[in-house]
């Protein structure tokens, strides 16, 4: 089956799957949606950091859980984008720009690079800072009800 639509996801979105919290649904629909073929999903190399250093921090989480949920992220095989010097420059303006973290920016510049979407659930510090810049960038619960 031919995947529909490509989507750069935050890593705000990914820590959801392997921890129950607000919009984890939502985020579980989004992975299931590209386990069925009908979504593309793309991420940074960093998120895979941030998403150990979150689970990390998580208390229900031991070593072996951690290793667990990395060893399943890896296993999805998901479009993997290299952070280059014109990504990070870019990302750099972005960040700047939205006064964001440049790891905020990094899924929005590989977005932005790729004409598609950024998919984030980091309302406060991410989406409402680059929203309204015009950076190609979606809540996921504007997504919620949607098919991906």
């Amino acid at each position: 089956m031919a995947r529909c639509r490509e989507i750069v996801l935050d890593s705000s979105v990914v820590v959801k799957w392997f921890s129950t919290e607000t919009k984890s649904v939502e985020a579980l629909k989004l992975l299931d949606s590209y386990i069925q073929g009908t979504v593309e999903l793309t991420i940074s190399e960093i998120l895979i950091c941030e998403i150990g250093n979150a689970l990390r921090n998580k208390p229900d989480y031991d070593i072996q859980k951690w290793k667990t949920a990395l060893a399943q992220l890896f296993n999805l095989h998901m479009n993997l984008t290299h952070l280059t010097e014109d990504l990070a420059y870019r990302t750099g303006e972005i960040a700047y720009e939205g006064k964001v973290t440049f790891y905020d920016a990094l899924p929005v510049a590989i977005a932005e690079n790729r004409k598609t979407i950024c998919i984030t659930a980091d309302e406060e510090t991410q989406y409402k800072k680059l929203k309204p810049k015009d950076f190609p960038i979606e809540l996921i619960s504007c997504r919620s009800g949607n098919r991906f």
